[in-house]
């Protein structure tokens, strides 16, 4: 899907880009020849995937049986989904999708009553942005789509900007242009009688954990992520793993072996950093691919290569900043897997935040009164050692015990002091205590359940929506004209199984994602499984941004360099002027976020 509308302005608006010869957006098939298809109010630029009583769909993405569809209608395996999905929106209407999962946008339109819904996916793995225009909408795939639609470009906004360059993150609903939105996760845009609305229709839901012991619990984890793996590698002839050397990258390289795609042609491709020691995992790497009978494409990695380039490519062809600095690195890798003849590439992305710790656990045993509870899993936080101090452990509790149970108004206030004491002092009072709002309204109406739970859940789906990963790894594959699949992120019914473990066995004091080390035994190499140290970037990418100071770092020091309107001028001149030797590791992230907003913005004017 590229763009869509809604109303006669919107669809006069979509009509006029579709007929242009330069145009980007989607051209239509020999199947539906007129440039714009209009049923309605609605206007889409093909023919609805299916008709099924007063019920038009175009169904977008990848969608995919959840298992509710074939329980309730009997489809089997061979059989379509659009077809099955066509038999439940006859029964069931709009409750149809409820039955779908996967990564999918599906525009359902009611003929009779001139009602549209467009829902996103359930994890909100399919982008979708919109904006309001003057009877209606028109909506995209990404801002770029959008943006070729409407009579002039938005501002940027300014807010999101500050935001997403402290931190990499968005307020909720919001995008980097001024009145250019994104549709949450699990939520869906109602059309009708001239009004809009945004509603839920799905949200994730609290249940009790899983009883069983640990070996009984850790063989269920080990099953669900090597079928969620597989589920990923469906419909695949040839996937590529993409290994990083650490363990969630290894789990994917087990799945592929385990669903027997080694056989079948299946590769892992890899990076080496020679002379960046901190970064290279090379031997790593070449275990995995041993272990699971993959053969290898290393990549070895260009110190000549420029660092910028890619990056502002992507701003020339997305209209966007990259969300991450490491085009330069990445880019390469999909070449290497383009060549091999592969048809799609999985990765470990969202290992972390999935199977690592539940540390407000520690606050749901305060509240409870259990405090020996409390004190003891104090010591038993991944990374404190086997012997935590009084003091250490003091600290954890002050943190994951105490800070959870404060009052909204009070963690509020300490949001916005963290912002605007930030050690690089980006943001003033003023624009802290804005985006403290934002947060306190994007948190308003929490989920119900534990804290452990919905911090979990929050870190899992909420900061991926706000960090735009949809959007982000949809702009990676067509840039690397390959599919990208991600089985720890956008595996739904791997996410609700390991939300439904018990929170306490994440628990170890040496060991993070103890019990995915656990079930992973003999199915990837011992040196990745016991490993708990992280590989880490910053050195090349320090070294990225001495060869393009001219390009990245100098437009800073400009007076009239745009950014410099956005955040506190004198930490954008403190920054700029450190010489390139003195740059700090902790500090390259805001530097090269600073560095590449001030570029996008260089490219509206």
């Amino acid at each position: 899907m590229r763009a869509g509308a809604w109303g006669a302005r919107a669809g006069a608006l979509l009509e006029r880009a579709g007929a242009r010869e330069s145009a980007p957006v989607e051209r239509t098939d020999a199947r539906w020849p007129a440039p714009v298809e209009r049923v309605g109010d609605l206007s889409m630029l093909r023919g609805p995937d299916l008709h099924a009583g007063p019920w038009r769909c175009w169904l977008f993405g990848e969608p995919e049986d959840g298992g509710a569809l074939a329980e309730r209608f009997g489809v089997g395996a061979d059989v379509d989904v659009r077809g099955a999905f066509g038999r439940a929106l006859a029964e069931l209407g709009e409750g149809a999708c409820e039955l779908l999962c996967g990564r999918f946008v599906a525009v359902l339109l009611d003929r009779d009553r001139n009602r549209c819904l467009i829902a996103r996916d359930q994890l909100g793995a399919h982008p979708l942005v919109y904006a309001e225009v003057k009877d209606g909408i028109l909506f995209a795939e990404h801002e770029r789509d959008l943006l070729d639609l409407l009579p002039q470009t938005p501002a940027p906004d300014r807010l999101a900007l500050l935001q997403w360059v402290q931190g990499g993150l968005l307020p909720r609903e919001r995008t980097l242009y001024e009145g250019v939105r994104r549709l949450p996760a699990g939520h869906r845009l109602v059309l009708e009688a001239g009004r809009l609305r945004t509603e839920r229709w799905w949200e994730v839901r609290y249940r009790e954990s899983e009883a069983g012991s640990r070996r009984e619990l850790t063989a269920r984890l080990r099953e669900e992520v090597l079928a969620a793996v597989g589920r990923a590698a469906a419909g695949c002839k040839r996937p590529a793993v993409a290994l990083s050397g650490g363990l969630d990258s290894a789990c994917v390289a087990a799945g592929v072996a385990a669903g027997g795609w080694t056989d079948a042609g299946a590769h892992a491709v890899g990076g080496s950093f020679a002379g960046h020691p901190l970064a290279d995992e090379t031997e790593l790497i070449e275990q995995t691919a041993r272990h699971t009978r993959l053969p290898l494409r290393l990549v070895a990695f260009d110190p000549g290569g420029s660092m910028l380039a890619p990056a502002l490519a992507h701003i020339a062809r997305w209209r966007l900043p990259p969300a991450t600095p490491t085009l330069f690195l990445w880019q390469p890798l999909m070449a290497a897997a383009r060549e091999l003849g592969v048809d799609a590439a999985l990765d470990g992305e969202g290992g972390d935040e999935l199977f690592g710790i539940a540390p407000w656990l520690i606050a749901d045993e305060l509240r409870a009164a259990r405090l020996p509870t409390a004190w003891s899993l104090s010591g038993e936080v991944p990374g404190l050692g086997a012997h935590a101090g009084v003091r250490t452990r003091l600290r954890v509790l002050r943190r994951y015990g105490l800070g959870p149970l404060l009052p909204a108004s009070i963690q509020r206030r300490r949001s916005m002091r963290a912002l605007r004491d930030a050690s690089s002092a980006l943001i003033g009072r003023a624009d802290a205590e804005a985006l403290a709002e934002l947060q306190a309204e994007s948190e308003a109406g929490r989920r119900a359940g534990p804290l452990w739970w919905r911090h979990k859940v929050e870190s899992v789906l909420d900061m991926r929506e706000r960090s735009d990963v949809a959007g982000h790894f949809s702009r990676e594959a067509a840039d690397a004209c390959l599919p990208l699949r991600h089985p720890f992120m956008d595996d739904l019914r791997l996410i609700e199984a390991v939300l439904g473990l018990p929170p306490q066995m994440q628990f170890d004091p040496v060991r993070d994602r103890p019990l995915l080390r656990d079930a992973m035994i003999g199915l990837i190499p011992e040196a990745v499984r016991t490993r708990h140290g992280k590989s880490h970037f910053n050195s090349l990418l320090l070294a990225g941004m001495r060869a393009d100071e001219e390009g990245l770092i100098a437009p800073l020091r400009r007076a009239d360099a745009p950014i410099r309107s956005c955040v506190a001028p004198a930490a954008v001149e403190r920054m700029a002027a450190a010489p390139p030797q003195e740059r700090s590791m902790t500090d390259v992230g805001t530097l090269w976020s600073v560095a590449i907003a001030n570029r996008w913005l260089l490219s509206l004017a």
